[in-house]
């Protein structure tokens, strides 16, 4: 069970333990949407979907987390 180690979960990695997981623009992506509050949208993405051994396909994970950062930027967006 995960209790915020380093290694439990990427998410945490990357913003907590500010270690390199997955790109330097990938990671900053990740820190950028939990600033913006998205953290819940892609804390599951990054576990199940990217978090694969082998090594994850980053041009699809930074468009997804691009996307999503630029939508969390958009002047009232709630989430």
């Amino acid at each position: 069970m995960p209790d915020g180690k380093p290694g439990d979960h990427p998410l945490t990695d990357i913003v907590v333990h500010r270690r390199p997981v997955y790109s330097p623009t990938v990671d900053a992506l990740v820190r950028d949407i939990v600033e913006l509050g998205g953290r819940g949208e892609i804390a599951d993405l990054l576990l199940v979907e990217h978090n694969k051994p082998g090594r994850p396909d980053l041009s699809s994970l930074e468009a997804i987390l691009r996307s999503v950062r630029d939508r969390l930027r958009q002047p009232g967006c709630t989430e």
